[in-house]
């Protein structure tokens, strides 16, 4: 009857498609809803993500898409991303795709600051256009929204089926010792997701990723040598310079967590990936690498690549785009005041985005000139005059004259690079009576980078010392990721040139209160 029920329902679906008309199929409710009613549904989105949503909606009528709401303005998340190189790109990519910001460009010796084997800060646009995700609403780049949490709605052991046909997952395996699982990978698979809290989708297609349809990694035989009988299904640990390195640390790892059946190693893998990262609200790929439901947070993200989780959506593509029937569900970001339409990827060339000023002279501007600082005070009694240099190679796009009334004022000094962006430096004038700003554009001049008074504690170059610092140094020590420049100096509270835990222990006695730094 069941089956029945679900044949009625795709064929209800294909007619309505065939009319010109949208069908949303309820998950496994036998029922067809209106073309009306999804629209209904979808209107959660803005206009400029529902043109997308319906083309999928026709192939995919199981699909679910949810509207998450993000709290921070578009351009204030990317502008978060394109700070101390917290997202990066080769330095092998195009010069227009790098950024010259902070951190990133060496002005002194005209070069990118080079970083973990040839990276370099992403621009502000190649950021904003991969994180804009109505650039990636189609069949093949939607995964990075796949949500990764559990489901039992839209994520079952049919659905679960489809995914592993053809690999060893859906052959099983043999083991006499094995009474609870009876040699059936999907009642593990399946119980690691209602105990983890993570779709058995995506632990399926990690185990697929990480150890071929096949199955036949050393990782999972059980019988290599001195570490027999024991699993590591995600790779958990798995590191090393040599095959033999990184299938003896994964394996290291495994027998120290206890992994010495498959399922423990499944359910154990299942579990690290919910406490890392689902846990956290970080339950999508995009989320995982674009902390924006954590802005609090931005140094708990899994990768610095500015196109991690694209990859890794079009990476799992495969697995899931064949099948038009199956039930998966979408998380996908919305922020405030998103632009009208997506962000274009920048154009490859060998362009600069050199969109800064190298000086902005007038007397009484506070705080002092730093190109990388876009906000300032001045206070004027009459017309005055600003003079502004742009580095080389940029030129100033904005006003020649601004007429100041009496009182508060807003002027925007926009600078444009190369690459033909733009970027805005604001003074908020406050004039005694109206008058005129002048502005005078002079000789475009190379800039010194900024010298810097690096804080003691300070590992994010914000100018205060906070729990996240903390954070960082630990994430240090352990190895998970790297203080490198001003951060490292910050986190060196005491100036012996290495951060060990002595400095952790300094900042937390700081934030205790219990003995001051600086």
């Amino acid at each position: 009857m069941n089956v029945l029920k679900k044949l009625l329902s795709l064929i209800l679906a294909s007619a309505l498609a065939i009319a010109g008309s949208y069908a949303y199929i309820a998950a496994f409710s036998g029922t067809v809803i209106s073309a009306a009613s999804f629209d209904e549904k979808i209107k959660a989105f803005p206009s400029s993500y529902q043109t997308a949503l319906k083309k999928l909606h026709a192939t995919y009528p199981n699909w679910e898409f949810i509207a998450d709401t993000v709290d921070t303005p578009f351009a204030d998340a990317v502008a978060a991303q394109s700070e101390n190189m917290r997202k990066q790109v080769q330095t092998s990519q195009s010069i227009s795709w790098r950024s010259m910001g902070k951190g990133s460009y060496d002005w002194d010796k005209s070069q990118w600051v080079n970083t973990n084997g040839g990276w370099t800060g992403a621009s502000r646009e190649i950021i904003a256009y991969y994180m804009d995700p109505r650039n990636f609403l189609n069949d093949g780049e939607i995964y990075m929204f796949m949500e990764q949490s559990y489901n039992s709605s839209f994520q079952t052991e049919d659905g679960l089926k489809k995914i592993i046909k053809g690999t060893f997952l859906e052959k099983g395996y043999t083991d006499s010792s094995d009474k609870t699982y009876g040699g059936s990978y999907v009642k593990i698979i399946m119980d690691a997701a209602k105990q983890s809290g993570v779709s058995p989708y995506v632990i399926a297609s990690k185990i697929i990723q990480e150890q071929g349809s096949d199955g036949k990694s050393s990782l999972i035989s059980g019988t290599y040598s001195s570490y027999k009988g024991y699993y590591n299904f995600f790779n958990i640990g798995a590191s090393g310079s040599s095959e033999k390195a990184v299938i003896e640390n994964g394996l290291k790892r495994a027998k120290e967590e206890k992994w010495d059946t498959r399922a423990k190693s499944i359910i154990g893998g299942a579990e690290f990936l919910n406490d890392s990262y689902i846990s956290a609200k970080q339950d999508t790929y995009y989320y995982q690498d674009y902390n924006v439901l954590n802005s609090d947070r931005l140094w708990h993200q899994y990768a610095q690549a500015v196109h991690d989780a694209y990859n890794k959506g079009t990476g799992i593509a495969k697995t899931y785009k064949a099948d038009t029937s199956l039930s998966l569900s979408f998380k996908i970001p919305v922020f405030k005041n998103m632009p009208s339409s997506a962000s274009k990827q920048p154009a490859k060339s060998s362009k600069k985005n050199n969109y800064y000023f190298s000086s902005i002279s007038v007397s009484g501007l506070t705080p002092s000139f730093d190109m990388y600082k876009y906000s300032y005070d001045l206070h004027v009694t009459g017309n005055t005059t600003v003079n502004v240099n742009p580095v080389t190679g940029a030129s100033y796009a904005g006003s020649g004259s601004y007429s100041l009334k009496k009182g508060s004022n807003k002027v925007t000094l926009k600078v444009k690079s190369e690459t033909g962006y733009t970027m805005d430096y604001v003074i908020n004038v406050d004039a005694s009576a109206a008058c005129t700003l002048t502005v005078k554009s002079g000789k475009a001049t190379a800039p010194s980078t900024p010298s810097s008074t690096v804080k003691k504690g300070d590992t994010n170059g914000d100018g205060t010392v906070t729990i996240r610092d903390l954070a960082n140094i630990r994430l240090h020590l352990l190895k998970i990721s790297t203080l490198k420049n001003d951060n490292f100096k910050g986190a060196d509270t005491n100036g012996d040139g290495d951060i060990t835990i002595r400095d952790l222990a300094n900042v937390r006695l700081h934030l205790l209160g219990i003995s001051k730094l600086n």
